[in-house]
């Protein structure tokens, strides 16, 4: 059994689903056996089973959110608003650090938004260095 650093989730039907709701549930992919098979978590019986042999399976894919290669400290970098009351400060907020990634590195001056994601883009805000 090899565990990837990639990640990849096997969908299913959910035959639960309410009319108008999405009727497709994504269950992470733990490993792989040994012929190359998608295996899961069958959290009743308590251990990995192939994903392909389950009720409503339909197919598995690669998740392809960009994976952190390292953090830096923010050091004197301040971000602020491009538009908005903010745009004029000149005291922005502190940057923590800089997540980095394989192709752009993104600063982080807060936790991140409910949903896991931080919405920091250059469309939107100035970084500059701190007098």
């Amino acid at each position: 059994m090899d565990t990837q650093p990639a990640r990849y989730y096997a969908y299913f039907t959910d035959a639960d689903a309410a009319d108008g709701e999405d009727d497709e549930l994504e269950v992470l992919v733990e490993s792989w056996d040994a012929d190359g098979r998608a295996l899961i978590l069958d959290q009743a019986e308590g251990r990995l089973v192939v994903a392909k042999d389950r009720p409503g399976f339909l197919r598995v894919e690669r998740y392809n959110q960009p994976q952190v290669r390292g953090v830096l400290p923010g050091g004197n970098w301040r971000l602020r608003a491009k538009e908005g009351p903010s745009s004029h400060s000149r005291v922005g907020s502190p940057v923590i650090a800089f997540l980095v990634y394989d192709t752009y590195v993104r600063p982080v001056t807060s936790l991140p938004s409910p949903n896991g994601r931080w919405t920091t883009t250059s469309a939107r805000y100035d970084l500059f260095q701190s007098d």
